[in-house]
């Protein structure tokens, strides 16, 4: 079996990443959320990134997931991922913890039902 398949467009990108054995995000510029890695995370995919792909998440590397930032890092993650199934279990662990903790939307809503409640009621002026 190939080790890699070129998919091309599909309908629903969550089964493939779901079915995979890493996800890999190797993000050298840019801002805005990190979806994709949460996604994975969520999916219980373990992810390898830069530093840069993991900013602005509250992750903390070797415990939520792998951070590379050159190719031979990244090379060298990858094996140490391969040999090593107790690590993948627990950044699989962790991470699923991390997402249902801090990004699901049942612990997101709330919160942002509260600062809506906040500006809306809050005093001209207050709410700049």
């Amino acid at each position: 079996a190939p080790a890699m398949t070129l998919t091309g467009h599909v309908e629903d990108v969550r089964p493939l990443i779901a079915s995979a054995w890493a996800s890999l995000a190797p993000i050298h510029s840019g801002g805005g959320p990190r979806l994709k890695i949460l996604e994975a995370m969520a999916l219980g995919t373990p992810v390898i990134s830069t530093s840069k792909g993991a900013e602005g998440l509250e992750v903390e590397a070797d415990r939520h997931l792998l951070l590379a930032d050159t190719p031979s890092e990244f090379a060298e993650a990858t094996v140490r991922l391969l040999g090593d199934c107790g690590l993948r279990a627990r950044l699989v662990k962790n991470a699923l913890d991390l997402v249902s903790a801090h990004y699901d939307w049942t612990a997101v809503m709330p919160r942002v039902l509260q600062l809506v409640e906040y500006v809306a009621t809050a005093p001209r002026g207050r709410a700049a």
